[in-house]
């Protein structure tokens, strides 16, 4: 396959490399296009009033991929857009991070895979329950035993958020829904030399998930716990329909109650 890789940890993160090496091992086309610089927690930001530049990046004389002055959802509009119109799939990461649970809604990772979903491509992004960079260069070996079984079982056009536990022994692929519960962080108050206040943001991982769950399936937190990767088909409409219907109820009485 021709495969649009991005990111938003930057051109230089090690997760992209290790996605980059193992998808050219198992003989793909890999086509490069990420931020220049860490763009973490950008989520779906674009840019609009300035110009994007890009520059090509070599590794040891070699091509490696397009170095964008913009953020992760910039990047992959450019190569789907200008750069390689003609991919079959879009892949982002692997994140220095988790991002399940609510991380998806603040992730540039799951923001740029979103992207080749809204042009009809299969998008799949990747991200590591870690932050340790020597986590990450274990995957190298760990990991590629099961990346093409996600490969050959994400083909639809569709958005799959996949997260990879830390263990380098990793038991295997579970289907997870996204999990309900909610950061439990805060912002620490801290002082610099000149007395001024600043605040600094803490994560103290997650609270209880916020509402019941009705589903069959676990929850991506709870499988990344257990030692599987987790896959997890995401949607794009926020839409409560329940309550869409019970408005739609409310309104109809009020017209009733003025007409009589």
């Amino acid at each position: 396959m021709k495969i649009l890789l991005s990111n938003d940890d930057g051109i230089y993160a090690p997760g992209i490399r290790v996605l980059y090496d193992l998808l050219l091992e198992m003989g793909h086309e890999v086509c490069l296009v990420a931020p220049r610089y860490p763009k973490s927690g950008t989520s779906h930001s674009i840019t609009l009033e300035t110009p994007l530049t890009s520059e090509k990046i070599y590794i040891e004389g070699e091509f490696y991929g397009f170095a964008v002055d913009g953020f992760p959802v910039d990047c992959v509009r450019l190569g789907l857009m200008q750069l390689y119109p003609d991919v079959d799939l879009v892949v982002t990461g692997i994140n220095l991070g988790l991002n399940a649970g609510p991380c998806v809604y603040y992730s540039g990772t799951v923001a740029a895979a979103c992207e080749g979903f809204f042009s009809s491509k299969p998008a799949i992004a990747f991200s590591l329950y870690s932050f340790e960079e020597k986590v990450m260069k274990q995957l190298s070996y760990s990991f590629k035993f099961f990346l093409q079984d996600l490969l050959n079982h994400c083909t639809d056009p569709l958005l799959y958020n996949v997260n990879i536990p830390p263990d380098p022994k990793i038991k295997g692929i579970k289907l997870a829904r996204q999990s309900h519960a909610f950061f439990n962080d805060l912002y620490e108050k801290r002082q610099n030399p000149r007395g001024k206040d600043y605040y600094w943001l803490k994560g103290l991982g997650f609270n209880k998930e916020i509402k019941p769950v009705t589903s069959d399936f676990p929850s991506d937190l709870d499988v990344l716990e257990e030692g599987y990767i987790s896959l997890t088909p995401l949607q794009l409409d926020l839409t409560h329909y329940q309550e869409l219907n019970k408005l739609s109820e409310k309104i109809e009485r009020t017209k009733k109650a003025v007409k009589t």
